[in-house]
């Protein structure tokens, strides 16, 4: 599936070509953590932009501290491998000290606003119910402002929990900002399908997608 979407974006199609990916995971094994793991490393192979492609952005040596990684290993299983190192125990998805850190490599690398990471899909499986994130994008957006970045190369947010497998819900607290709950592969697909866009026709699109409502048409 990857190479199909590199195909699709060297014809103009795709739309993983400037993304980043944030995985802020758990120490507990289980189908969240590895789905946010895979998906975190598809979006690090998608990515065209060369400041931002093969990376990552997960915990350092510290627990409270992200990094940008260069994501290592020369196949599948031991890329993998440097992803299921680099993610520790956290408590919370932290995604504005995520885009601190895409602005710090911005302003240092003097990126042009096109250059800018337009995507940012933090990838958790953590709950991300009950917070407040709408300050949390307001400060982040006055950061990049104040160095000359501005709405237009403001990267787009998506969190997506993936601690829950029932059925999906999603919510936009703030425009630029969707907060994405549940996990089913044919949601899995629908992401990589659209290019990580998603929202509730995407949800119906994924909720439908199972072989038993195929045979349903719609009436006039």
């Amino acid at each position: 599936m990857v190479e199909d979407i590199k195909q699709q974006q060297k014809q103009g199609l795709g739309n993983f070509k400037n993304c980043l990916a944030v995985c802020c995971l758990t120490d507990i094994l289980g189908n969240g953590r590895a789905w946010a793991m895979t998906l975190g490393l598809v979006v690090s192979e998608l990515s065209e932009e060369p400041v931002w492609k093969g990376k990552v952005i997960t915990f350092g040596d510290s627990q409270y501290e992200l990094l940008l990684h260069s994501i290592q290993g020369n196949d599948l299983k031991s890329k993998a491998k440097f992803m299921m190192r680099t993610n520790k125990d956290f408590s919370i998805a932290n995604f504005p000290e995520a885009c601190d850190l895409i602005l710090e490599v911005a302003v240092n690398e003097n990126l042009k606003p096109e250059q800018m990471v337009k995507k940012v899909f933090v990838f958790t499986d953590f709950s991300c119910h009950g917070i407040d994130w709408k300050p949390s994008y307001e400060a982040v957006r006055s950061k990049f402002k104040e160095q000359g970045y501005g709405d237009d190369a403001i990267p787009k947010v998506l969190i997506w929990g993936l601690f829950d497998f029932n059925m999906p819900s999603i919510v936009e607290p703030h425009p630029g900002l969707k907060i994405l709950s549940g996990y089913s592969d044919n949601l899995g697909k629908v992401f990589l399908d659209n290019g990580g866009e998603i929202g509730p026709h995407q949800l119906m699109e994924a909720a439908i997608a199972d072989k038993e409502y195929q045979a349903l048409s719609a009436v006039d």
